[in-house]
């Protein structure tokens, strides 16, 4: 009878098959622990960037290229005292639309303010800090606070035509901007522009911020929204649908006593940097007047010299003056009642100290008188 030779394994192998076992479950479990640490930690920058879009919105989120999405700030108008704001109204906040972010587990209440390792977020004026991996992790939500919550909103004023108001209509015109106030809730701030019609308001913060400009006389409201960015200064132009400022079609008109003759207004000089108009006294009396102010809205121009019917009553090279600026008369003038009188502007130039002459025609014109009558018209072409 023949024996199988049936050759075992010997306690040699088992140990070496042990031992390669051992080997390559270590460099598995190394392995699995570095894509688990990857992954905790792109999780956790995940979450890092959605408390900041929580805070600050989500600049990519737009509707018709406007920005829509400015999260809390949006809303409360100030940065967070914490992150705990995100979820729960801090303090029966009216203008609160949170919360503002969710958690990753339901079970959790606070998973949305932990990193991925279970160690809560370290929230710091515009940082985000995560610690749980031993390595700092920092999310940067912008430079500092200020480019979220003192911003700058700024325009001009116009009728239909493009005329400003002056200085005799802008005290009648209020520029309201609706923001929140930072404690919860909606506060208007107001401001009067100047004579050329510019206005402008600071310490705005972020968001879809409601404007309103009101015209008193006119009963006349513009109702527009400005879009507040970070670390911005946001300029505008709005034009009302009336032609207030500039009355008669075809560059003449105003108000009062002292009126502009139609189709007097010329521009003169070599280098068209003088301004001719004629003015009558509609009133059935005499009219003393003492100063003039001019107001046109560009160029940037500054005169020398103003003519009343060839007199020379005003006078001043260094510096010269532009617009808005009061000419009062080196001695008062009369216009008796019907009389036609030539009012002369001149010696435009770039700079109040000289520079280049300036051309001024084709520029829309508005005077007020020291009476309170006001002329608008057009210089016309030179």
């Amino acid at each position: 009878m023949k024996y199988l030779n049936n050759k075992g394994i010997t306690l040699i192998e088992v140990v070496m098959a042990i031992v390669i076992a051992g080997i390559l479950a270590a460099v598995a479990m190394r392995s699995t622990v570095s894509i688990t640490e990857t992954g905790r930690t792109e999780i956790t920058k995940t979450e890092m960037a959605d408390i900041a879009f929580a805070i600050v919105g989500n600049n990519n989120l737009q509707n018709n290229n406007i920005r829509n999405d400015f999260g809390y700030v949006g809303d409360v108008g100030a940065m967070p005292a914490d992150l705990n704001a995100l979820m729960t109204n801090p303090g029966g906040y009216s203008t609160w639309n949170g919360p503002y972010i969710k958690n990753r587990f339901s079970q959790t209440s606070n998973d949305y303010a932990q990193d991925a390792w279970g160690i809560a977020y370290t929230f710091s004026g515009v940082d985000i800090t995560s610690t749980g991996s031993g390595t700092t992790i920092v999310h940067k939500i912008g430079e500092a606070t200020t480019d979220f919550v003192l911003n700058k909103v700024s325009g001009n004023i116009y009728d239909s035509d493009g005329t400003p108001p002056g200085t005799v209509y802008k005290d009648s015109i209020t520029v309201l901007l609706t923001i929140p106030n930072g404690a919860g809730a909606m506060t208007t701030k107001g401001v009067i522009p100047d004579y050329g019609g510019y206005f402008s308001f600071d310490s705005i913060p972020i968001g879809n911020q409601d404007i309103q400009i009101v015209y008193i006389p006119g009963s006349d409201t513009l109702k527009r929204f400005v879009s507040v960015t970070p670390k911005s200064t946001v300029y505008d132009e709005y034009l009302f649908p009336t032609n207030y400022w500039n009355t008669a079609s075809g560059g003449g008109g105003g108000s009062g006593a002292i009126q502009y003759v139609n189709g007097t207004g010329q521009t003169t000089g070599g280098n068209c940097d003088k301004i001719n108009f004629d003015i009558v006294n509609t009133s059935g009396s005499t009219i003393t007047i003492t100063s003039i102010t001019p107001v046109w809205a560009s160029p940037t121009a500054y005169f020398k010299e103003v003519e009343y019917d060839g007199d020379k009553v005003y006078e001043e090279e260094n510096p010269r003056v532009g617009t808005g600026t009061t000419a009062t008369f080196t001695s008062s003038k009369t216009i008796n009642a019907g009389q036609t009188v030539n009012i002369e502007i001149k010696g435009f130039r770039d700079q109040p100290t000289g520079g280049n002459k300036v051309n001024m025609s084709n520029i829309d014109f508005t005077v007020t008188f020291s009476d309170g009558s006001v002329v608008t018209f057009n210089t016309g072409a030179c």
